[in-house]
């Protein structure tokens, strides 16, 4: 069973605005909650643009070219790393 690292609210910027030695961005993984309710999972996305002030990115699904938008506070986990605001 592999150990699940437990990660701050703060840390959400460094694990998906990363990139490779090229300057373009890494993949992640993720999982957030959508406003019904439902825990979606994105897989293969990059961060494509972020929101500060509203605290908002949007992310692009590179298999599907797909955008969406989400809400920072809404995302759960990111690469296996579960986010807890404190």
């Amino acid at each position: 069973m592999s150990e699940q690292k437990l990660l701050r609210y703060q840390h959400i910027r460094r694990l998906t605005e990363r990139t490779d030695e090229k300057g373009y961005p890494v993949p992640f993984s993720m999982k957030y909650l959508c406003l019904n309710g439902e825990v979606m999972e994105a897989h293969n996305v990059v961060t494509t643009s972020v929101d500060t002030w509203n605290k908002k990115r949007t992310i692009l699904f590179l298999d599907s070219g797909q955008y969406r938008t989400i809400h920072d506070v809404l995302i759960l986990e990111v690469n296996n790393h579960k986010i807890v605001v404190s």
